[in-house]
């Protein structure tokens, strides 16, 4: 944890340069996943009745409760990890990973991040979530339907993305089996750096992790860990690495544009 901590505090330091260029931004919905109920009754005739009426039935009663205690109580752990990927344009794919977690997918953190970490006049592509509506005021943003097609016919997409978040869900089901949010802040700068210097040798790497863990100052949130000091006030991420007031509604932009129906996975 302390080499994560590390790559958080340092690859990301304000004497970074801003992501330029094209840049692939979207959001993956980490931690606080829904459970399916206990016993899932049989569907018969007239709980379907109950349910739909004499509507078309166009899916299967849903087998997980999001408003049951539970799932209630997994919805506040819920967050979201916000990418920004810029493209190689000399060797195509990622150039630079940067990553930041936030309690929802709103359009106030997106803004505050693109203005933080993006130069003005940057190529921004993005899906069609409302929260990424805002962009195209400093920067040349360009959107791609997910509900329609994955690229456009100009090549507007976020696939680079897409690719980061794929790599991370394998590390959670394969690796971790599971993720908590008192710990994903550390996690995901990790992914953020392994994908950003995955073209550099082994000996580079160790050298710039060995550089960073030998400076002369103490762990902000790990110190006394092993004598019982948890410190659980200094291991909740950051007000910059998390956005929005601790109460903020888990819920999105976009299930709130839908009319505010629950999203039970991501």
């Amino acid at each position: 944890m302390k080499i994560r901590e590390a790559i958080m505090e340092n690859a990301n330091a304000s004497n970074q340069p801003k992501l330029s260029g094209t840049i692939h931004m979207d959001g993956m919905h980490v931690c606080g996943k829904f459970r399916r109920t206990n016993r899932r009754m049989k569907a018969t005739a007239n709980s379907v009745l109950t349910v739909h009426g004499n509507a078309e039935i166009k899916r299967r009663l849903p087998a997980i409760n999001p408003h049951s205690k539970d799932n209630q109580r997994r919805a506040k752990n819920k967050r979201v990890a916000i990418a920004m990927v810029e493209v190689d344009a000399q060797h195509g794919g990622a150039k630079r990973t940067i990553v930041a977690m936030c309690r929802s997918e709103n359009a106030r953190d997106v803004l505050q991040l693109a203005r933080q970490y993006i130069e003005p006049g940057a190529q921004i592509f993005t899906d069609e979530n409302p929260a990424y509506n805002g962009l195209g005021e400093l920067f040349e943003h360009y959107v791609v339907n997910h509900s329609v097609e994955y690229s456009t016919p100009e090549g507007i997409n976020e696939n680079l993305a897409e690719s980061f978040f794929s790599r991370v869900r394998r590390s959670e089901y394969g690796v971790h089996h599971g993720f908590r949010p008192t710990y994903m802040t550390f996690y995901m700068h990790e992914y953020a750096w392994r994908e950003t210097h995955r073209r550099k040798t082994q000996h580079e790497k160790i050298k710039q992790l060995a550089t960073w863990l030998l400076t002369p100052t103490y762990s902000r949130y790990w110190r006394g860990y092993h004598c019982g000091n948890r410190r659980s006030h200094l291991r909740h991420p950051r007000p910059e690495i998390v956005m929005g007031p601790v109460d903020a509604p888990w819920q999105d932009a976009r299930s709130k544009a839908r009319g505010g129906r629950d999203r039970g996975t991501s």
